[in-house]
């Protein structure tokens, strides 16, 4: 029973914060802009939203299913509430989602109190990324996507990719990264199984994203990399908020020398991930960075807690055991 307390207050924990980042949004963008909200909602579950949205449809018809069987007609009080609260609760799981699944996977290598704490220092982040916009639920979910996708890197379960893709995808395109970093991850030592996970994971991917491309086509499509390029060169303070957000990219300098290969490699996906936004959209819209500290988050955690002698007894045994110091990783099950 006294094993179990901690762990209870850790779950209790996060259920604190992802209720305090859900209101924190509830206030800050739903409720003031939610006639902006509902017109693009009512665009994506009608199909005729312009590209990207039209095939971000996974949350929008969530929603309108959930409303339409309460019976409840649009323009109502009632079906603001209940338009406000359901995106609110799918919010809320996603914060609380990204937290737990993030703790999970640092917790195969550090004790609970590492690992509670890296992932409480995530809170921190999310609210200055609820910033430049008015209807992005694709956001916040997408964060919950990568921190279970984290979990199934460093558990070593590649069967987890594939349901990530598939729905994740629903979600916003960038789910091609989840088996793209376990790839990078392991991969001095990828199995067979886990390749054919990985082929089917990209798969999913490409089944998906043309799909829904094939299925609700549109004739409008907001992608503009010319003017996405001009406006990102250009000198501005939302580059800054950019900057301010990587920033913690830089710790892992400080332990550069005792980070193990595998976390650099995870570390790694920040730069085709930065570029891919640099081009196809506003980049000061920090929101789009979340994943990119989850990458970075087994390194920072190396670097902050490195005098922690428990923390390293328990990370630097598995590392000789497995493959010697250089290019080891924590332990993790077989797939």
């Amino acid at each position: 029973m006294k094993r179990q307390r901690p762990f209870l207050a850790i779950i209790i924990w996060f259920v604190i914060l992802a209720a305090i980042g859900t209101r924190m949004h509830l206030d800050a963008i739903d409720l003031p802009k939610f006639k902006d909200q509902q017109r693009l909602h009512h665009a994506i579950v009608t199909h005729t939203a312009p590209a990207p949205y039209q095939f971000r449809v996974l949350q929008p018809i969530v929603v309108e299913i959930t409303i339409r069987l309460s019976g409840t007609e649009p323009g109502t009080k009632m079906y603001k509430i209940l338009f406000l609260g359901i995106y609110a609760a799918i919010r809320f799981l996603s914060i609380f989602a990204t937290f737990l699944a993030v703790f999970l996977a640092l917790r195969l290598a550090w004790p609970d109190r590492t690992a509670a704490l890296a992932s409480t220092a995530l809170a921190a982040f999310i609210p200055f990324t609820y910033r430049y916009y008015y209807y992005q639920p694709t956001s916040v979910l997408e964060m919950a996507f990568f921190g279970l996708g984290l979990l199934a890197t460093l558990s070593r379960r590649p069967a987890g990719l594939l349901p990530l893709v598939l729905l994740g995808t629903l979600n916003r395109e960038t789910m091609c990264f989840i088996p793209y970093a376990y790839a990078l991850y392991w991969l001095p030592q990828i199995r067979r199984s886990e390749c054919t996970w990985l082929l089917l994971s990209a798969a999913a991917w490409v089944l998906v994203f043309l799909g829904l491309r094939l299925i609700w086509p549109t004739t409008e499509n907001l992608l503009d990399i010319l003017k996405y390029l001009s406006r990102n060169l250009s000198v501005s303070v939302g580059n800054m908020d950019l900057l301010l957000m990587l920033s913690p990219a830089f710790l892992l300098l400080l332990g550069a020398r005792r980070i193990p290969a595998p976390y650099w490699r995870l570390a790694s996906c920040c730069v085709p991930w930065l570029l891919l936004h640099f081009f196809t959209s506003m980049w000061h819209e920090i929101r789009y960075y979340m994943p990119a500290l989850i990458w970075l988050m087994p390194g920072l955690v190396l670097v902050i807690s490195s005098e922690d002698s428990e923390t390293k007894q328990r990370v630097d045994r598995p590392l000789v055991e497995q493959t010697g110091p250089r290019d080891g990783v924590p332990a993790a099950r077989d797939p």
